[in-house]
C-alpha cells in the first residue's frame, strides 16, 4: 500500500467538482505569495526573491491550478524584484501587494521605507503589515511608529488599502506561544490593530485569515460592527477547514449578515518543487467549505488537528454552502470594491 501524500490524505479525486455551486465572473484572490523561484530555496523559508534570475515556472503551475478552479487574478505578496518579471509573463492575471517591513529589529527605518518605495514604483495596489506573535522579536509590531509612518506614506502615494496578519490559531498558544510574556496572549494581538483602525479610518482593511480568530465569530463580528472599514479574508486552507467548519454555523450566519465584509483569499505559496497536486488540494478546498454542502474530511494532514485531538485522521471539512449572492460578494465583489477597481 502506498503512503497517503501529505495533500491527499483521503484519496480525494480533485477532479470531482460536481459540487461547486459559483458559475458567476472569475473569482478573486486577494491573498497569495506568487514569486519568482530558484533551486537553492528551502522548502519553509522565506518565499520568492530570485527576481529575473530565478524562474517563472512554478508561478505558471500555480496560476494554471488557480484557472482551473476559476480564479482569474491573484494579488500576491512577494520581494518587490519579483515583481517585474511576473507581470511581464502573467500580466493582469497578477495583482501585487507590498510589505512594510525589516529584516532586523535594529535595521534602521529609511530600510523599510526603500522597500516601500520600490513597492509603489513597481506599481502595487496595497501594502501589507505582517504582525504575527512570532514576529515580535523582530519588532512587527502592527502599530510601531516606523509602520505608522509607511502606512502615511502608501497613503499619500495614492494606497487606499492595508492587509494586516494579526493573531494566530488559538493551538498556537499551548507549543508556539506558551511564553505569553514573550509573545503576549491572543487577545493582547488585537489592541495595537484596532489603534491603526482608528488612526486611519479612511483606509480600507483587511484583517487576514479571517481575522486571525476564525475560532471566535462572536469577536469577529464585534468588530465589524465597530470598524466600518474592516473586513475578513478566507485564506489559509487548514486552519479555516479546521476552524470554520468546527464553527460552520455561527461563522455561516456571520456571513450571510455581512456579506459585503468578507473577501476569497487563499495563502497558496509558489515553490520551487511543488505539483500541481498540491495547489489542487487547496483550491478544492476553499471552493468546497464556502460553497457547498459537503460532509466529509479534509483531504489534507494537519498538524494542529493532530495535536488538539491525538487522532491520526484529518479534520471534519464541513461546507457552508452560501447562497449565490454571498458567494459573489465573497469571491469577487467585494475586492474590486475594497480595491476600488
Amino acid at each position: 500500500m502506498s503512503e497517503l501524500l501529505e495533500h491527499n490524505q483521503t484519496n480525494q479525486d480533485f477532479a470531482n467538482r460536481r459540487h461547486f455551486v459559483y458559475r458567476g465572473p472569475p473569482i478573486i484572490d486577494i491573498h497569495a505569495h506568487v514569486t519568482m523561484t530558484s533551486g537553492d530555496e528551502k522548502p519553509d523559508g522565506p518565499a520568492g526573491g530570485a527576481g529575473p534570475t530565478g524562474s517563472g515556472e512554478a508561478a505558471a503551475v500555480m496560476l494554471m491550478a488557480a484557472q482551473e478552479f476559476g480564479i482569474g487574478r491573484t494579488y500576491s505578496m512577494l520581494p518587490p524584484q519579483d515583481i517585474e518579471p511576473l507581470r511581464e509573463r502573467f500580466g493582469p492575471t497578477l495583482g501585487f501587494n507590498g510589505m512594510i517591513s525589516k529584516k532586523k529589529i535594529d535595521d534602521p527605518d529609511d530600510a523599510a521605507y526603500r522597500t516601500l518605495d520600490e513597492f509603489l514604483e513597481a506599481g502595487i495596489e496595497m501594502v501589507k503589515l505582517w504582525s504575527a506573535p512570532r514576529g515580535r522579536d523582530r519588532g512587527l509590531v502592527v502599530d510601531a511608529p516606523w509602520r505608522i509612518e509607511g502606512v502615511k506614506r502608501a497613503r499619500a502615494a495614492g494606497i487606499r488599502t492595508v492587509m494586516v496578519h494579526v493573531g494566530d490559531p488559538d493551538i498556537w498558544w499551548l507549543h508556539t506561544y506558551k511564553d505569553t510574556a514573550k509573545f503576549g496572549t491572543k487577545a493582547d494581538q488585537y489592541p495595537p490593530f484596532r489603534k491603526m483602525l482608528e488612526m486611519f479610518p479612511d483606509l480600507n482593511w483587511i484583517a487576514a485569515h479571517m481575522g486571525g480568530n476564525p475560532e471566535h465569530a462572536d469577536e469577529l463580528e464585534a468588530m465589524l460592527d465597530q470598524y466600518p472599514h474592516l473586513n475578513y479574508d478566507t485564506s489559509a486552507t487548514k486552519w479555516q477547514v479546521r476552524e470554520v467548519s468546527a464553527n460552520r454555523e455561527a461563522i455561516r450566519s456571520l456571513m450571510i449578515r455581512k456579506p459585503d465584509r468578507f473577501l476569497f483569499g487563499s495563502d497558496l505559496v509558489t515553490r520551487h518543487r511543488l505539483d500541481h497536486c498540491h495547489y489542487d488540494s487547496r483550491y478544492w478546498c476553499h471552493r468546497t467549505l464556502w460553497e457547498s454542502n459537503w460532509t466529509g474530511r479534509s483531504p489534507i494532514a494537519d498538524g494542529d488537528y493532530k495535536l488538539a485531538t491525538g487522532r491520526e485522521d484529518t479534520p471534519e471539512l464541513l461546507g457552508l454552502a452560501l447562497p449565490a449572492d454571498v458567494l459573489r460578494k465573497v469571491y469577487r465583489e467585494n475586492a474590486l470594491r475594497v480595491l476600488r477597481r
